[in-house]
């Protein structure tokens, strides 16, 4: 029969420390555990997206007519060197018993109407003449100036910003075609080179 050994009070006492000490510390472990809190979590709601998400709006600018007016319709055209003869003669300008060619485009209709800026630009001059009467000039980019004659109630001045579609002018008349009544008479030159004004409308500067 074997002896059994006996541990002292003293050690008998430590062990009971280090069980206790031990088992203190893993219950305050898991409890971290337990407690662990997670960072908060942002939600995106309907009124976060509307005012801080904005959509992608398309700001290509095109060349626009310088009416709105559905009435208004070409009084005369551009006289182009390429075109039929019949049109030619069409766009031939009588002044003083001489006949000229139309170096822009005539538009009009019975009543006045708002004269539009037909893109962005710098009011580069705005006079009157005694042939062409009220004239505003208009710098585009590109080296492309807008011609307006035969205006009206000018609302620019030399040096002024416009935008596309604003308001400069309303329709009037001039000498050089007085048979026209209230009418534009647009021009638009690119390098000091004039063409027809109607191609290039919709078009952007870069297409110009």
């Amino acid at each position: 029969m074997q002896k059994r050994l006996k541990l002292k009070p003293i050690a008998i006492s430590v062990i009971y420390l280090v069980v206790t000490i031990s088992l203190v510390v893993s219950l305050m472990l898991l409890g971290n555990e337990i407690l662990k809190v997670d960072p908060p979590v942002d939600y995106i709601t309907s009124s976060t997206i509307t005012e801080d998400i904005k959509p992608v709006i398309n700001e290509t600018k095109t060349f626009v007519k310088p009416y709105k007016d559905k009435d208004v319709k070409i009084l005369q055209n551009f006289y182009d060197y390429k075109d039929k003869k019949e049109n030619q003669e069409k766009s031939l300008i009588m002044y003083e018993n001489t006949y000229l060619q139309n170096s822009g485009v005539d538009y009009g209709k019975e009543k006045e109407f708002d004269v539009l800026a037909i893109y962005p630009g710098v009011i580069l001059n705005v006079y009157e003449d005694d042939i062409l009467g009220k004239t505003i000039e208009i710098q585009h980019a590109n080296n492309i100036i807008a011609t307006y004659q035969c205006v009206d109630n000018i609302k620019v001045k030399k040096d002024d910003t416009v935008v596309i579609g604003q308001t400069i002018a309303t329709s009037g008349t001039c000498n050089i075609s007085k048979n026209l009544g209230k009418h534009l008479h647009l021009e638009i030159s690119k390098d000091g080179q004039v063409i027809n004004p109607e191609s290039i409308f919709d078009k952007t500067i870069e297409e110009m």
